[in-house]
């Protein structure tokens, strides 16, 4: 009776547990005469850390540019990233928009400008990216914890025109 009575706050301790992930870096490599970003991860408040700047998109994209994601993880949390086995397809742009619109719309939703489902080619703007925390809410729970750097090329006839790198930090939170 004693251990059910000692298990039962433990098990509730482990349901409240949940993935929390922040940003940690963003990063432009290349590219700056298509995409000029003053995007930079900041301390909004105590406890979150936002994304804050503007991606100002120079010339039209259309379907002949590719998008291609690349994800590594870190488990220890320690810069040394190893790739990670999923495989996100090539695809162009402009499609990538409307399958990102289908499952993480309401995840952009207060982001100003940016390029409406179904809209191509996407004309030249300045996409505004207001204090945007990390949705952990998106990332599948059976990802793992740690660090993770996601590499972001785009290429025009598998010619590199621009390449991101964005790293979160993911870890578990007692939703207490």
């Amino acid at each position: 009776m004693l251990i059910v009575l000692f298990s039962f706050p433990l098990l509730f301790c482990f349901t409240l547990q949940v993935m929390q992930t922040d940003f940690e870096r963003f990063e432009q490599f290349s590219g700056y005469e298509v995409f000029n970003t003053s995007l930079r991860v900041r301390k909004y408040n105590r406890t979150t850390i936002t994304l804050n700047g503007t991606i100002h998109l120079t010339v039209p994209l259309n379907e002949s540019v590719m998008i291609r994601f690349d994800l590594f993880h870190s488990s220890r949390g320690n810069q040394q990233f190893n790739h990670y086995p999923v495989k996100f397809p090539n695809q162009p742009v402009c499609e990538f928009i409307d399958n990102f619109y289908a499952d993480y719309s309401k995840y952009v939703d207060d982001m100003v400008n940016l390029p409406r489902k179904g809209e191509c080619p996407i004309a030249p703007r300045i996409i505004y990216v207001l204090n945007k925390p990390f949705p952990s809410k998106a990332v599948p729970p059976f990802f793992p914890l740690g660090l993770w750097k996601t590499q972001i090329l785009i290429t025009l006839s598998n010619i590199e025109i621009a390449r991101f790198e964005l790293i979160t930090k993911s870890w578990n939170d007692f939703g207490i």
